[in-house]
């Protein structure tokens, strides 16, 4: 799709599902950093990768044996970390479509991110144990655990575990919760616990960037991130009182409370909360059992602007209700349900075509058509042979690769960044297995006939018995 051609006044949210996306039983889903292709962990361990565009499937990665609790991109899109209940991290090279490295741990994962600009690392939360990061060198990765409190401060020593842990938009600090609501601030040169403090007195579910790196979204496992040292940034904290918490960060990482959001007459959960592409809207999903509803609310005043209300589905009760993400650059939504289904939420698109030629025009009933003054006078063909060659000498510059204004942000661009993925060889494992199969049984068949089965011993004993041994005459 030409991102250039997008209406820039257009619908800034979704309004209905336009497909679904099926392929195994889905748990968690995210998009790559330029929204082209869209990865999901499933049940069974594997993790699809689909092209967004055509909507088929661009790999499938099979390298778990327990479900996948989380996938993460790297920055260039080429690698996909992969976190599991089965004590694992993999580390894939879409490309090639291989397994480049398996890391073990002594204890599941809560979850894994991969660094926003080294692609050869990344920090994984453990089940109550220690944060760490891992730095892939080769065949080997290096574990680097982190702490969990200050040092100074000893009177919270095993009153909580860390639940998330992630990265700033530099890469330069790490942001870890804990079940108790606390968050704290690593420096990840020294290692050391910088700040602390509180943000709920239940638990914190977790957090989510904004594209422009100026808001943080914390929901389903709690987490905080800071931009750089010139700018306030934006965190939402959602936690198990039902209420979505937006902050004001400084440059110095104080939080301060700008505005709630909630439903006061269902008093729901948020499973996941996030941010739109532009950074205006939060959108949370429900944790209602028997309903796939998203809630989209204006950042900055607070109203809720729409309630996006999916199939009427019975959720299940352990397994997240709704994982949600909102599309980098257009306004799209993926959910997850508990039926593992992805729903692809878009706007309503009306045809304009005025958009492709400036000089059309939409009638609404029949005109009569005057015809100009010169439409069809004849031109001679010295002025059309001129008019040519004026054509011929502007030079066309076929080389140079604009920068697409939806792409560019404040990271700035990689060289070697991937938008999509090339198709690899088809390789039928099982068609090859059962014609191996096949071509077995036959050489048996054949060696059986080749050599006929003898008549057993005892067979032939009996019968040369009973020939030389008559029984005797009853007179």
């Amino acid at each position: 799709m030409n991102l250039e051609l997008l209406d820039p006044w257009a619908q800034e949210y979704p309004q209905i599902i336009e497909e679904t996306l099926e392929d195994g039983y889905v748990l968690n889903c995210k998009f790559n950093r330029r929204g082209t292709l869209l990865a999901a962990g499933c049940l069974d361990g594997r993790c699809v990768i689909w092209d967004f565009d055509t909507k088929g499937v661009s790999r499938n990665l099979d390298g778990h044996v327990k479900p996948v609790t989380n996938v993460s991109w790297s920055r260039n899109g080429r690698y996909l970390l992969s976190a599991s209940k089965d004590w694992t991290c993999i580390y894939w090279d879409l490309v090639l479509g291989i397994k480049k490295q398996k890391i073990r741990f002594d204890t599941p994962l809560m979850m894994a991110q991969m660094h926003p600009k080294n692609n050869n690392r990344f920090v994984a939360a453990l089940f109550q144990e220690h944060p760490v990061i891992v730095d892939l060198k080769g065949n080997h990765a290096i574990k680097t655990v982190l702490p969990i409190e200050i040092e100074d401060d000893s009177t919270k020593q095993g009153s909580f575990y860390v639940t998330t842990a992630t990265w700033n938009k530099s890469g330069n600090l790490i942001y870890t919760g804990s079940s108790k609501g606390h968050l704290n601030i690593i420096d990840v040169e020294t290692n050391k616990v910088i700040y602390t403090t509180r943000i709920a007195n239940t638990t914190i579910k977790g957090i989510q960037w904004s594209r422009n790196g100026r808001s943080v979204c914390l929901s389903r496992l709690i987490s905080f991130t800071s931009l750089t040292s010139f700018f306030d940034s934006d965190m939402l904290v959602n936690a198990n009182d039902r209420v979505i918490r937006y902050y004001r960060v400084n440059e110095k990482g104080i939080p301060t409370l700008m505005n709630k959001f909630q439903d006061l007459v269902n008093r729901i959960q948020w499973n996941q909360t996030c941010f739109s592409a532009d950074g205006e809207f939060v959108i949370g999903g429900s944790g209602h059992k028997a309903e796939h509803n998203i809630y989209i609310w204006d950042k900055n005043m607070g109203n809720l602007v729409k309630i996006l209300e999916g199939p009427k589905e019975p959720l299940d009760d352990i397994a997240v209700t709704i994982k949600i993400g909102w599309h980098p650059v257009r306004p799209i939504i993926g959910s997850v349900s508990s039926f593992g289904n992805i729903y692809i939420w878009t706007a309503k698109h009306e045809e304009n075509w005025s958009a492709f030629a400036p000089d059309f025009l939409e009638l609404d009933e029949n005109l009569e058509y005057e015809e100009k003054e010169d439409e069809f006078d004849v031109v001679p063909e010295d002025e059309k042979s001129k008019q040519k060659l004026v054509d011929e000498d502007i030079i066309v510059d076929v080389t140079t690769c604009d920068n697409i204004q939806a792409y560019i942000d404040s990271d700035g661009e990689d060289a070697d960044e991937i938008f999509y993925l090339n198709t690899l060889p088809f390789q039928d494992v099982e068609g090859e297995r059962a014609v191996t199969k096949i071509s077995e049984i036959k050489e048996q068949k054949l060696i059986k006939k080749a050599k006929p089965l003898p008549k057993k011993k005892r067979d032939i004993d009996s019968g040369d018995e009973r020939q030389n041994h008559k029984l005797p005459r009853i007179e």
